[in-house]
């Protein structure tokens, strides 16, 4: 077994800076004072402390910026300047200013005109807030360059046009596309095959492996875009079985024998569940607009609940034969919904 022999540095999502800049410009507010470092709540229960940049007065708005930190993550919003502007108001408002991108298209997380910041965003973003005071302050929160950031990030081919989003589960951002990531892997597979167990459950993010681990315990694992290289890692360990758990965005990719989900190695998430949606016998107007849409979330607002679980289905056995042709292991695959509901299961020993 490899050993890591480097220490991995660890980023922060622009939702977390976006909450440090915010608790750090209403303490300016309030308190008048400057802090060179904020620490704020994540909602997986760390606490977190994020330098900040550079406080200063615009009018009558209190402003502090914090730089996003991707940490060993390669990222294209490294270093991107978070800022952050409180005022006293007549109610207690957080919302988005210049380069924070807007929603165009259904599906995402969002409403269509609203400022892309995702729910758990503006959760760790409000909470970051309420701990300096519960008094009624209004929070824009903008990006200085974010309109032409977002150019070279995947926003405006899902729907996104004129800045970056705010977005982030967990408020810190993990290395899991970086080529040591295996390694870390590597050691958190060999604790669960050391405790006994034949089976591993493996998900590629964070709301599929919080899924997996109130589904099933210990055995699960996070892992990333790593598909395919962790279930040969899984077999080579000497597993029995192994059971994939994901949303439809990174599933269809595996439908489509794409094993490292990275966008840099592939995509055909439309074509996909176009494909799906074709097998499940759904009606031609809603292919088409399937056909049209930018991502697998939006493909699925136009299909009812009972046609998600249909086409899901068929991406759930199309990842599953694509899986068993890498391994000889037994395979199950798990397809849930954008909120982490199970809609299709298929499994094959």
């Amino acid at each position: 077994m490899s050993l890591i022999t480097t220490l991995k540095r660890f980023g922060i999502t622009t939702g977390g800076a976006a909450a440090a800049a915010s608790k750090a410009s209403v303490i300016y507010l309030v308190r008048g004072e400057n802090p060179k470092s904020v620490t704020i709540p994540t909602p997986i229960g760390l606490r977190i402390e994020v330098p900040v940049d550079k406080y200063e007065r615009r009018d009558d708005k209190y402003c502090a910026t914090v730089r996003k930190f991707a940490g060993d993550n390669p990222d294209a919003l490294d270093g991107l300047e978070i800022l952050s502007c409180s005022k006293r108001s007549l109610s207690f408002t957080i919302k988005g200013g210049e380069g924070i991108g807007v929603i165009t298209r259904p599906g995402l997380r969002g409403e269509i005109g609203s400022k892309s910041i995702s729910p758990t965003a503006m959760e760790m973003i409000k909470a970051a807030v309420k701990e300096v005071t519960d008094e009624n302050v209004e929070v824009e929160i903008s990006v200085p360059n974010g309109r032409t950031i977002a150019r070279n990030t995947m926003n405006p081919s899902i729907g996104i046009v004129d800045g970056i989003s705010i977005l982030g589960t967990t408020g810190i951002e993990y290395p899991v596309s970086d080529e040591d990531y295996m390694d870390h892997l590597r050691t958190e597979i060999c604790v669960i095959k050391h405790s006994g167990s034949k089976g591993l459950v493996i998900a590629p993010g964070n709301v599929s492996f919080e899924v997996a681990k109130r589904m099933f315990g210990d055995i699960a694992v996070k892992i990333g875009d790593r598909v395919g290289d962790t279930i040969k890692l899984a077999e080579e360990m000497g597993f029995e079985k192994v059971t994939l758990i994901s949303l439809p965005g990174k599933l269809v990719k595996v439908a489509a024998g794409i094993m490292n989900t990275h966008n840099k190695y592939g995509d055909a998430r439309v074509e996909t569940i176009t494909y799906a949606s074709v097998l499940a016998d759904i009606e031609v107007e809603k292919i088409r607009k399937i056909a049209n849409s930018l991502t697998v979330s939006e493909a699925l607002t136009y299909l009812d609940k009972e046609e998600r679980v249909k086409v899901m289905k068929v991406v759930a056995e199309r990842a599953l034969k694509r899986l068993k042709s890498i391994t000889n292991m037994s395979v199950e695959v798990i397809a849930l919904s954008e909120e982490g509901e199970v809609l299709a299961r298929a499994d094959q020993p």
